[in-house]
């Protein structure tokens, strides 16, 4: 069973050889986990709140991790709510959140990105969501012939263990995109505010060079004046 959010994944060139590995391994295996990984970055608005919704069958396994990599202070409000509308996960005012839950209610789960705390800046955020239903699917003809060898059924589920990391694997591929993006835009940020700062700085110089230069320039002038003003008296 696969379900699917209302978005795709952007793959980097490493993240697409590990998802071409994943795809091999998946081929070669008969019994496979149901798994589904998506990953999204979304804008969320000054004084807004967005919401995505996914599919869930009791005892499924989801992971959700995310990650403000641009924005004001770089954080944000994050609530997750069951389909009895349960608050099952919750992040006050951070940058960065994990969480881990078994579902035990089948229905629509709703994740949520709330900004509404602030007035005028809106915020990136990197999302990835891994779907782990743990039920193991198969193909009937081969079932038979795989009852024969038990050493099969071992195999397919190092495999699917392997499977699993892979995919672990590429949200810490994707975090770590995220974390060096937030990197290189507070770093460029700062540069702009030193760039910023040194020119005032050096507006500021010339104009208190300018000042004292013309405040020297009429205090001679005054003195040339008062001079001659005694000479003729």
């Amino acid at each position: 069973r696969f379900t699917t959010l209302l978005y795709t994944i952007k793959f980097e060139p490493r993240s697409m050889m590990i998802f071409l590995l994943f795809s091999i391994m998946s081929v070669l295996v008969t019994f496979s986990r149901a798994t589904m990984e998506s990953a999204l970055t979304f804008q969320v608005p000054a004084r807004k709140e967005q919401c995505f919704y996914q599919d869930v069958k009791q005892d499924d396994e989801v992971e959700l991790d995310f990650q403000v990599v641009d924005g004001g202070d770089l954080d944000i409000d994050f609530q997750a709510f069951d389909s009895e509308l349960r608050r099952v996960a919750m992040n006050k005012r951070e940058s960065y959140g994990s969480h881990q839950f078994t579902v035990k209610v089948s229905g629509v789960y709703k994740f949520c990105f709330s900004n509404k705390f602030s007035k005028l800046t809106s915020k990136t955020v990197f999302m990835d969501v891994y779907l782990d239903d743990g039920v193991y699917t198969e193909d009937k003809d081969v079932v038979e012939e795989a009852s024969m060898e038990s050493g099969i059924s071992v195999l397919n589920k190092q495999v699917d263990n392997i499977k699993s990391y892979l995919f672990k694997t590429q949200v810490q591929l994707q975090l770590s995109k995220a974390q060096r993006n937030k990197d290189q835009k507070i770093q460029t940020s700062n540069m702009v505010r030193v760039d910023r700062w040194s020119l005032v700085q050096c507006v500021f110089m010339a104009l208190m060079a300018t000042v004292q230069v013309y405040l020297l320039k009429k205090l001679f002038k005054e003195d040339k004046s008062t001079k001659r003003q005694s000479a003729k008296i």
